[in-house]
């Protein structure tokens, strides 16, 4: 409804279903109702980036899930998860990504994020940098970046879908 109150009400108008808030009066042929069993799912597109000396680029998020993680966010509508992949690393990073090699595509369940969704379907990326270049984090998702290698990372607070596809899909990501 309108107003954003969650007093709905249906009844039966004329032999169909309709839903009324009886906050504001507001009359309508459907609503968004939340359903506390309903799953909600969102689709992601992440990077891992790889340097030289097998290290990849990890930044402590400052938004819930508040935990390392790689560059990586929702795809936009219409988008394609590649394209979101790397909006996403330059927008969080400052990085190019000059090539994309896909690592997985697969759903995550219990991947939960601020804006409510219960897990993600993730298109996971990795990309290879020349040197360890100089990362300008974007200030609203994260305030520190490092370098580690995976064992490394796995010995840090990683958000739950990194440390999922770390341990599913270490060989692909290391070759």
């Amino acid at each position: 409804m309108n107003c954003d109150a969650e007093t709905v009400e249906w009844f039966t108008e004329t032999g169909r279903s309709r839903c009324r808030c009886t906050t504001c009066g507001e009359i309508a042929d459907r609503c968004l109702v939340v359903d506390g069993a309903l799953r909600l799912w969102h689709e992601t597109a992440g990077v891992f980036v790889r340097d030289p000396s097998g290290r990849f680029l990890f930044f402590n998020r400052i938004a819930f899930p508040f935990a390392l993680t790689v560059p990586a966010g929702h795809v936009e509508r219409g988008e394609v998860p590649e394209v979101s992949a790397a909006r996403e690393l330059q927008e969080e990073t400052g990085l190019q990504a000059l090539s994309l090699s896909l690592v997985a595509t697969e759903p995550i369940d219990g991947d939960q994020c601020r804006r409510g969704a219960d897990g993600h379907v993730w298109h996971t990326y990795v990309t290879s940098v020349g040197t360890e270049p100089p990362v300008a984090l974007d200030e609203g998702e994260g305030d520190v970046y490092q370098w580690l290698t995976l064992d490394e990372a796995l010995d840090e607070p990683l958000t739950f879908a990194t440390r999922f596809l770390v341990e599913r899909h270490r060989s692909r990501l290391v070759s």
